[in-house]
């Protein structure tokens, strides 16, 4: 039940909104969400809340992640872009607006209100024009990105939840039972998590690194040349 002036404990808010105490939190700490009024010991949250963890869970139920509801919400800012990125920015937003859909879902690219598509992953985006001037058109290359993120999106949750599982296992510290208050919970949590993906990514890394500067030679005298994005000729430069 409510508190009185339509305000609500974090357990009365997580059952109005159906959403665990841990994930307002959490919510929280990545400025999501404002945080609660206080009044004594007691942290009360009103209807502005109510209303803005029912976006979020209304941009999660369209399949953007985290990151992407940062940057749609105004809470990440979109990073600048080069005269190249704008230009090719600017393009996409004109001529391929499903393909923009596709990787906002992943927090690489948003929609600001004027419509206008921005940057939120410059490293990804720099990363196609990098192709780009290796002579891979942009389109296709961002139609692979999509594909890629659809793909880890399942592998990289697989890897979490294994890799998480054993480092709390064999670690009995972090355990939820292990700690005191909720601040200090989430202050682990945080810490645990931003190790945990740095690890994975720098992992990752490692492997890509290892393996493709052997398979990519391999790859391009398997086709004589040709490039299966380009069957029927030499690639083109598509950016301007």
């Amino acid at each position: 039940m409510a508190a009185e002036g339509s305000r609500y404990t974090v357990e009365e808010l997580a059952s109005k909104v159906g959403m665990s105490p841990r994930n307002i939190r959490a919510h929280q700490t990545r400025s999501l969400l404002s945080a609660p009024i206080r009044r004594g010991r007691t942290a009360y949250y009103d209807e502005s809340h109510v209303r803005r963890l029912e976006a979020i869970k209304s941009l999660q139920r369209q399949g953007y992640n985290l990151v992407a509801i940062e940057a749609i919400l105004g809470v990440r800012s979109p990073e600048p872009a080069g005269e190249a990125l704008e230009l090719l920015l600017q393009r996409l937003g004109r001529e391929q607006p499903g393909l923009v859909h596709a990787l906002a879902r992943h927090g690489v690219l948003v929609r600001g209100e004027n419509g206008s598509v921005e940057m939120v992953r410059s490293r990804l985006m720099r990363s196609v024009v990098g192709l780009n001037r290796a002579g891979v058109h942009t389109v296709p290359s961002l139609q692979m990105l999509s594909e890629v993120l659809d793909r880890l999106r399942l592998i990289a949750e697989d890897l979490v939840r294994s890799t998480g599982q054993r480092i709390v296992s064999a670690t009995p510290t972090l355990r939820a039972g292990a700690m005191s208050t909720w601040d200090e919970l989430d202050t682990r949590t945080d810490l645990l998590t931003n190790s945990m993906i740095g690890l994975l990514t720098e992992a990752f890394r490692v492997a890509l690194e290892n393996f493709g500067p052997t398979a990519m030679p391999d790859l391009l005298a398997e086709w004589g040349g040709e490039s299966p994005l380009h069957p029927h000729g030499s690639p083109t430069i598509d950016i301007g």
